[in-house]
């Protein structure tokens, strides 16, 4: 058992490096929508024969996988990524967390909290670009000893010191696709946002082969009824996105979350102007999140420490420091001793979406029930995008025969009078 264990998780590792170019048929029957996502304090109960080894888990189905390796990952309280190993090949899953403050202006409050979940999908992207391409590391180290030391006829005293000065930066970089979000979590209690994303053979497959698809296979209104069920049975997450399979017709669907603050003002004039930016804010980031994953965008992250530390004994000082002659000291009473650390440490995360959505991609706005956020989703399915073009098609077909027209012209033609009369009247000017 111990042997097929070691060759299983082999096998795993092997195919996660690879990218999992190869995605068996059975990946098509995993399906996040079925999952509950973990919480802190929970035990979750599998479902078959679970082995966790070397930050890989092994499971007979992936349910019990992606379950077990979400609860590990926040028992841990730590960002990190975890290996998932199924039947159907390797998923990754990999969490991101931040915090935020709350202050007297609400505004500023759901800023923070904006900020925050920003900041913990940025670090879930970056654990995911981490695990596939590695990091970057440069590191420096020196350590300096000194010791000034007199005998005299008399007496024997001395000065030791050490310093040291360490300073590592580390950098990751790379383009990342056919990633979904799995998990959002607000611990209001500890002021922290956690954001699970998950890379899994179906999630890859799905939005690769979905890219260029043309043929309608299923009714566009269907398509967003599907959506707008899809979010009410759910949590409809401030930013990343998801991966729907219409239940009627078997299309998928592939929808991009955006989110923005609704700014509060007493004037209603300027709250009104406040919601209408955050509407065009949450449906621009929400296209950018559907272009993410569908075509990738660039992970970079660099992070870098520096840190000196002074260590030292005096049992003396010198009467004149500058010319620190042994025959002019003055031995103290009591040994001095000194102990300083100076500890910097800077973390930069960044992201980069660019290209071109394919026509048809639908957004839906909603509002949530406090009135406090304006989340949006954009929503891409070769049914959607299959309208849009063939609509293209007819527009143009009917701005060529408008063009090509010649004649027509008829001065007794039909010619319905336009609206005449007075607008103002003189008193009031």
């Amino acid at each position: 058992m111990k042997s097929m264990t070691k060759n299983r998780i082999a096998v795993a590792v092997m195919a996660a490096w690879m990218g999992c170019a190869a995605v068996p048929a059975q990946a098509q029957d995993f399906d996040l929508t079925d999952m509950v996502p973990a919480r802190p304090g929970q035990a979750v109960e599998p479902q078959g024969d679970v082995v966790v080894e070397d930050g890989i888990v092994i499971a007979a189905d992936e349910a019990t996988a992606v379950s077990v390796a979400h609860q590990q990952l926040i028992d841990n309280t730590q960002d990190g990524v975890m290996t998932i190993a199924v039947g159907s090949g390797v998923g990754l899953l990999s969490t991101g967390s931040a915090s935020y403050q709350t202050y007297d202006n609400i505004n500023a409050t759901l800023l923070s909290k904006r900020a925050a979940y920003n900041q913990a999908f940025l670090a879930a992207k970056k654990g995911l670009v981490e695990y596939q391409k590695g990091a970057e590391v440069v590191c420096s180290n020196l350590v300096s000893m000194q010791m000034d030391y007199i005998d005299s006829g008399t007496d024997s005293m001395g000065n030791t010191s050490t310093s040291s000065k360490e300073g590592c930066a580390d950098s990751v970089a790379g383009s990342l696709a056919g990633y979904v979000t799995y998990d959002v979590f607000d611990d209001t209690d500890k002021k922290s946002v956690r954001i699970s994303v998950i890379s899994t053979p179906k999630t890859r497959e799905q939005i690769q082969a979905n890219t260029g698809a043309v043929n309608v296979v299923s009714d566009p209104n269907e398509v967003f009824k599907q959506v707008v069920s899809d979010i009410q049975k759910g949590v409809m997450p401030p930013l990343g996105a998801k991966v729907l399979t219409n239940a009627n017709t078997g299309e998928v669907v592939l929808m991009g979350f955006g989110s923005a603050i609704i700014r509060q003002n007493n004037n209603a004039r300027i709250a009104s102007r406040l919601a209408d930016a955050a509407m065009r804010q949450s449906q621009t980031r929400a296209r950018a999140a559907l272009l993410g994953t569908m075509q990738g965008e660039e992970i970079y992250w660099r992070g870098s420490f520096d840190e000196s530390q002074v260590e030292s004994t005096e049992q003396f000082e010198y009467e004149d420091p500058v010319l620190q002659d042994p025959s002019e000291v003055e031995k103290l009473d009591q040994e001095r001793t000194v102990f300083l650390n100076q500890f910097k440490e800077t973390q930069d995360y960044g992201s980069l979406t660019k290209g071109q959505l394919p026509p048809g991609v639908g957004l839906r706005s909603f509002v949530s029930e406090d009135g406090y956020w304006q989340y949006t989703v954009a929503v891409y399915a070769p049914s959607l995008s299959a309208a849009a073009k063939e609509a293209a098609r007819d527009q143009q077909a009917r701005g060529k025969d408008a063009r090509d027209a010649r004649g027509g012209v008829n001065n007794k033609g039909a010619n319905p009078r336009g609206a005449s009369g007075k607008v103002s009247k003189e008193d009031d000017l």
